[in-house]
Formats: C-alpha cells, sequence, structure tokens
C-alpha cells in the first residue's frame, strides 16, 4: 500500500465514511504495520482536538469527505511526507469541525459556504461588495448564481448586514421559513435553529420581510420577528441590544429586568431561570462596553436587591421583586 492510499484510508476513517468491516480491517492493517500505527494515532490526536470546535448546527463528515476527495490532485506522486498528509488531514478537519472556516465548493454549480465556530465573528465580502459579519456559530451559503439576476443567500444562525445598492438585484437572505429582501441597506438578522423566532432588525434602509403570505416593511429603527411554532410574523418593540454582538456593548435604558435577562441570554449564550414572577417587574438602566456577565449581574443585584445562584451555564435570579408600575 503507497503512503497516499494510506492518507486516504485514514481520512475516511475519521470522517465517519467507513463501513464496519472496513473499518474493522483498517485496523488489522495497523496493527501490522507499526509506523502507520503511530502516525494514525497522531492524526487521531489532531482530529480530537479540533473536535472540540464544535458548531451549533449539524456537520456532514460523508459530504466533507466528498468535498475533500473531489480536491485531491491524480498525478500526484506515490510516495508523499508524512506532513502532507498531517496538512491535508488539517483541511479534513477544516471542513468537518469548521475551525473558523471558509468552505469553497469549487466547481461552476457550486454554492459557497462561510462559516464561523463557537467563539468567533468574521467579515465576509461578497463578489457584490457587500460585507456581511457573522456572529458566532453561524453558517451562510452564498448562491452558486449570486449576481447574476438576484443575489441569493441563505443564513443559520446571526449576522449584521451592510448590502450595496443594485436596484436591478435585489439581495435575497432566506431563513428558516422567512425571507428577508432588500436593494441596498444595513440591518441584523438572528436565525438560530434551536429558538422559536427570527428577528431582524434594521439600522438603515428599507427592508422587505416576509413568510407565508404576510410580509412587513421595515425602515431605520424597525423590528419584526417570525415566530416558526405559530407561523405568525409580528413587528418587535424594543430591540436596543439587537447588534450588542456586533457592538460588544449592551445598553438599558428602563428596561424591565425579564427584557434584560432575555438579551444577557442571547449576548453570553447561557440560561436565566428568574424563580419569582414579581423579578420581572422591576426595572434597570445601565450600559456595558465590552460587558462581562458577573459584573452585569452584581450590578443588577445593587439595583434592585435580587441575588443569583450559578449551576454550570444556568443562572437562577431570586428575590422579592417589585410591585407592578401604574
Amino acid at each position: 500500500m503507497n503512503d497516499q492510499k494510506f492518507f486516504d484510508r485514514c481520512a475516511q476513517k475519521l470522517s465517519g465514511a467507513f463501513t464496519s468491516e472496513e473499518e474493522s480491517k483498517f485496523y488489522d492493517d495497523l496493527e501490522k504495520n507499526p509506523d502507520q500505527k503511530s502516525a494514525f494515532q497522531d492524526f487521531e490526536k489532531q482530529w480530537e482536538t479540533s473536535g472540540k470546535l464544535k458548531l451549533k448546527y449539524e456537520a456532514d463528515p460523508q459530504l466533507a469527505w466528498e468535498k475533500f476527495s473531489e480536491l485531491k490532485s491524480d498525478d500526484q506522486p506515490a510516495t508523499v511526507r508524512w506532513i502532507h498528509f498531517a496538512t491535508r488531514l488539517a483541511a479534513m478537519i477544516l471542513l468537518t469541525v469548521g475551525l473558523g472556516f471558509l468552505i469553497r465548493e469549487f466547481g461552476k454549480n457550486e454554492p459557497y459556504h462561510y462559516a464561523t465556530f463557537e467563539g468567533e465573528t468574521k467579515w465576509v465580502v461578497l463578489p457584490d461588495s457587500s460585507r456581511i459579519k457573522l456572529n458566532e456559530s453561524t453558517l451562510l451559503t452564498v448562491a452558486s448564481d449570486f449576481n447574476t439576476e438576484e443575489r441569493n443567500v441563505s443564513l443559520k444562525g446571526e449576522a449584521f448586514f451592510e448590502i450595496s445598492r443594485d436596484e436591478s438585484k435585489p439581495f435575497i437572505i432566506q431563513t428558516e421559513g422567512a425571507k428577508t429582501q432588500v436593494l441596498g441597506t444595513s440591518f441584523n438578522i438572528r436565525a438560530i435553529e434551536e429558538e422559536d423566532n427570527i428577528e431582524v432588525f434594521v439600522v438603515s434602509g428599507k427592508v422587505s420581510f416576509s413568510a407565508k403570505d404576510s410580509e412587513l416593511i421595515l425602515t431605520q429603527g424597525m423590528a419584526a420577528n417570525f415566530d416558526k411554532t405559530n407561523n405568525l410574523l409580528a413587528l418587535e418593540e424594543n430591540q436596543g441590544n439587537a447588534l450588542a454582538w456586533h457592538v460588544n456593548s449592551l445598553e438599558f435604558k428602563d428596561a424591565p429586568l425579564d427584557k434584560v435577562f432575555a438579551d444577557l441570554q442571547n449576548y453570553f449564550d447561557v440560561e436565566i431561570v428568574i424563580a419569582n414572577d414579581k423579578i420581572k417587574n422591576c426595572r434597570f438602566t445601565g450600559e456595558f462596553k465590552k460587558p462581562k456577565l458577573k459584573e452585569i449581574l452584581k450590578v443588577i443585584a445593587i439595583s434592585t436587591g435580587i441575588t443569583h445562584t450559578e449551576n454550570n451555564n444556568s443562572y437562577t435570579i431570586q428575590g422579592e421583586g417589585c410591585s407592578p408600575q401604574q
């Protein structure tokens, strides 16, 4: 067996492409070749380390392997250095795990995929000069015919859009059950698969937000959400922190604490449980640059008298609460 075939088998094993019989044969061959066994163990460690950087959406190892196979050169020499194996395996890891990657599925009819992993944000510039900032754990897919008659993309996650104006080519963002269409504007879309709502907040220009047979026209400062459970499209109020992840800042102006804690949940990706409904009546004002959750909770506790307990990534808010405002 030449080195190239060995690399191919390693990548197939780690991507989950083997049948049980192929996997058994692979391990039998490793036992017969100590050098290859040692090399595979090194590859496996790299794979496991990268596996800790998981995206919130489901990766497709089989698709990753197929795309990787398409990119391989057919005229490579039979003997390849181990370091070349590691480099190409790293490419395989990027395709499968999403280590801050840009997957370019080469070919005229293939879409482009841009993605981020947990804790990462990144700017993407499209062929029409539009700029899009992806929040963590976000997948943006750009259609293969982008910028021909239309500019079509799809989004899973959250992103801030700065769209170059082109009246002849509308920019269309598909999200789960909803569509956002613009000519040229800036706005934020939150479309997290695990959440019940898709939210749009407009910074400038005009946006068409539609779902099923309903449509809302949004202008500067307006927000709307689509309830995926009930298929309801509605205007939304008090979206002052819709861009918090983008500007790295949180601001509250006489906001009820249930709204405050909802924004903190979104920004810090934690669970916050309010133990007493009266706490929701309390109101809070504050502004935080480069916010830190525990510091914010301390400030809220001082101003409202609430306390909290922490368990892993979950916070329980306790206290007497406040009387409803008249």
